[in-house]
This record gives C-alpha cells, structure tokens and sequence, in this order.
C-alpha cells in the first residue's frame, strides 16, 4: 500500500517531536515551547492569504532545520533533520521566496526562547 502524502507528513510531524524530544517528557516540552508561539505565526500566513496546509508544512520545514541547527546531531542525524526539511517543502506550492521568509520567521521564534544557554540544553536533551 502506498503512504500518501498527508500520511509521511504527519508520521514526520510526529517523528519530529519524538525525535526532538528524546521522549514523551521532552516532546510535552518542545510542544508547550513552540506551539502557540507557532501557532500565531500560522494564524497570520493564513490571514494573509496563505492555505493552513501550506503554513503548516513550512512550521514543520522550520521546526526540523532549526532543531537541527541549534542541537546537531544530538537528537537526530543531519540526514533526517534536512530530508524532513526537503519533504516538507515539496509539499507547498508557494514560491520560495515566501517559504524562506516564513522559515526564517519560525527559526526566529525558536532561537528567542533560546537566549537561556540551560532552557537550550533541556530542549536538545543534555543536562544543564
């Protein structure tokens, strides 16, 4: 049987926050950081004419190169981290430019909660 589509994105979308979290405790954790943080910037995509499944496969593109960027290869290999990327964005038909600018705007939302050098480390699953 073949996987659809909306089927890999969301085993991706799932996998993600495993994989980010190193667990069911740490996935609450990357869930309760970014979610409404995220969630505001989707809403504002939307408003602005962009399709809620579009905003929400750059959200994913961001949240797996950001985690990658700001952890390495501490919670999963390069390999997943930017093939999720890739994945994501052969989903939306938006033009590049758009998606950079959007992605840039959710990197930014995860590097503000990152200003605390331990609330990084709890996120990348080391100790403080």
């Amino acid at each position: 049987m073949a996987t659809t589509s909306k089927t890999r994105h969301a085993m991706f979308g799932f996998g993600i926050v495993a994989a980010l979290s190193g667990g069911a405790h740490a996935a609450s954790y990357a869930e309760i950081l970014f979610k409404e943080k995220f969630e505001v910037h989707i809403r504002e995509m939307v408003a602005g004419g962009i399709p809620r499944r579009e905003a929400d496969y750059i959200a994913y593109a961001a949240l797996a190169r950001g985690s990658y960027e700001l952890c390495g290869d501490h919670l999963f290999p390069k390999s997943l981290a930017y093939g999720s990327y890739q994945q994501s964005l052969k989903e939306t038909s938006l033009p590049q430019t758009v998606v950079d600018w959007h992605i840039r705007a959710f990197e930014n939302i995860m590097k503000a909660e990152f200003q605390n050098e331990r609330a990084l480390m709890r996120y990348c699953g080391s100790q403080p």
